[in-house]
């Protein structure tokens, strides 16, 4: 569980200053100093982690590394949802990658493995994150170096046997067929902000931008069954994090990430989650803005009011919010 507090003193955050520090379940990583917290390991065995990032406003990209080499994260789940769980077909199957960005209020699962016994230094590291001329400083940081020991306690007595209980008999994946099917309606959104003011906002493409006030009428109605297209931009200097309740949804694409030399994240490309950032436009009126498109998915049992959002607390709280409403089938 990685977390964010206020850095003691609160120095001018920029260059090595962080503009958060983190914690790592509850050991603090404070600057200066910045002591990791320790994970005992044993060599030549895997561990399955369940990771959260609990911050209001730190983003993380989370790496592995032994020695200063990366290592491979084999991711499980995202947000909740077993990778590739669209079809029977991939089911177990894991998504390797080498480090992953984790928005605030993303989750990740994941088997890593333990550094054998030549390895002398092994770390779990958040690497830096360019947020935008207009964002927080998220620099690298060790958030845990690893040590191993003769013997971990575990909660499992079993080794490494440990299997699912099989599907119910005749039983659907929870988004089976999302990524075929029929698209009742394609919407766009942005995110925008006036600066001055410290006002910020998720608009739908050709309404007025206005603060989250809990009496707004609703800024989207839809209803229940419906299979939607989202694409929203971000039209900012800094980085944003769209995420909606209820419901989850399948990432399409992550368009024009490059121009400001945002990657895209290719392991999050088709799967399903509830939290996903957009990067920062670097401002050039003749760059298109970054954006991501997501299927949104109303054909379960939700319905009524609720919202979407931007995850960063600041943004969130100073009016980066909409209402949906989902009517009844």
């Amino acid at each position: 569980m990685i977390r964010d507090q206020s850095v003691a003193g609160n120095p001018s955050p920029g260059g090595r200053v962080p503009s958060w520090d983190l914690t790592l379940n509850f050991v603090p990583i404070a600057y200066p100093q910045e002591i990791p917290a320790v994970i005992q390991m044993q060599a030549g065995k895997q561990e399955f982690w369940r990771i959260a990032n609990a911050s209001a406003d730190s983003l993380l990209d989370l790496q592995l590394r032994f020695d200063g080499v990366p290592q491979p994260l084999q991711i499980v789940a995202l947000d909740a949802v077993p990778v590739d769980s669209q079809d029977r077909a991939n089911e177990g199957k894991s998504v390797t990658t080498g480090h992953l960005l984790i928005p605030t209020a993303g989750r990740v699962e994941v088997i890593v493995p333990a550094p054998s016994a030549d390895v002398k230094k092994a770390e779990l590291v958040t690497r830096n994150v360019t947020t935008g001329p207009d964002g927080d400083n998220d620099p690298h940081r060790v958030l845990a170096t690893i040590e191993n020991v003769s013997d971990v306690a575990r909660l499992e007595t079993d080794d490494d046997e440990i299997q699912p209980d099989a599907p119910a008999p005749n039983s659907q994946p929870r988004f089976a067929g999302l990524a075929t099917a029929h698209v009742d309606t394609k919407r766009s959104l942005y995110f925008s902000e006036n600066n001055p003011k410290s006002h910020f906002f998720i608009t739908v493409d050709g309404a007025k931008p206005i603060l989250f006030k809990p009496g707004n009428a609703p800024a989207i109605v839809t209803t229940q069954g419906s299979v939607e297209d989202w694409t929203i931009q971000n039209r900012t200097l800094e980085n944003h994090e769209f995420h909606i309740h209820q419901i989850h949804f399948l990432v399409l694409s992550q368009d024009n990430f490059e121009t400001n030399g945002s990657p895209s994240d290719k392991a999050v490309l088709g799967q399903f989650m509830d939290t996903i950032q957009v990067p920062y436009w670097d401002g050039n009126p003749k760059h298109p803005y970054p954006s991501v498109t997501l299927r949104m998915d109303f054909r379960g049992p939700d319905v009524g009011n609720f919202v979407y959002h931007c995850h960063i607390a600041e943004h969130e709280d100073d009016g980066m919010m909409a209402i949906i409403t989902v009517l009844p089938r």
